[in-house]
């Protein structure tokens, strides 16, 4: 664990040096330590920034840790940040490896328990609520809309709320994708004038999984998407393992 520490914060540097990025001069701890310690808290404490503090102060990784408080001010701060770093991440990606094929679909993320859900004050609309085809079951929370590339590299996501349908992602989302690319999407993404015009304008090779009864049925282009889509949900599987099992935030 230490060892991804110290890389997640090496490359979070020097990806802030590239931005030309400048730490407050009266700042006791970095904007790129302060971004360490928020991803530390993702990917081995579920999210939980209180935990990730109190690991990080009792191993006296840093200098300084600051307190809960000043570390929630500081990180919503960044949050517009998070954002820029974006691309020259899937720059220096794009350099070290090459697809030509990406997958897009959408997975649910819950925001607090099915019985709490009146009274949730992250998500207090309706639209929140939505209902979980594979399981069977509801959730009251967000939509992931995933665009994942071969390599198992996150391009692009976006977030709808649970009751809208997949379509609004799709929509909603840029696609940045090379031309000549293919595409798989699964059958929730079924819009036949979208295709259309992924493959004509953006010069998109597009694979999406349909139903026997779709008019555009094809066998073999259905093999295709089915076979060649798994590594997004491999991807889904693996965020989904980073989520705690039950969520204790409150606001």
């Amino acid at each position: 664990m230490l060892d991804k520490i110290i890389a997640t914060f090496c490359i979070l540097d020097d990806l802030l040096h590239i931005l030309h990025h400048r730490n407050d001069p009266q700042a006791k701890i970095t904007d790129s330590e302060i971004l360490t310690i928020a991803i530390l808290a993702c990917q081995e404490f579920g999210g939980n920034m209180r935990k990730a503090l109190q690991w990080v102060k009792a191993l006296h990784l840093f200098s300084f840790v600051p307190s809960e408080s000043r570390f929630n001010r500081r990180l919503h701060r960044l949050m517009p940040l998070l954002h820029a770093l974006a691309p020259p991440r899937r720059a220096v990606w794009e350099a070290l490896q090459t697809c030509t094929a990406y997958a897009l679909d959408t997975f649910p993320m819950p925001v607090c328990e099915n019985i709490r859900a009146n009274r949730c004050r992250i998500a207090p609309e309706k639209a929140f609520r939505g209902y979980r085809a594979s399981h069977r079951d509801y959730f009251h929370g967000v939509k992931v809309h995933l665009l994942v590339a071969s390599g198992g590299f996150i391009v692009e996501f976006w977030l709808t709320p649970g009751s809208w349908h997949d379509l609004t992602g799709l929509y909603g989302m840029a696609l940045d994708i090379p031309c000549g690319c293919a595409l798989m999407m699964d059958r929730g993404y079924t819009d036949y004038v979208a295709e259309d015009l992924l493959r004509e304008a953006e010069g998109l090779e597009v694979y999406p999984v349909r139903r026997e009864t779709s008019v555009r049925y094809a066998g073999c282009r259905q093999y295709l998407a089915v076979v060649k889509r798994r590594f997004v949900e491999s991807v889904g599987s693996c965020l989904h393992s980073l989520l705690p099992r039950r969520v204790h935030a409150v606001t």
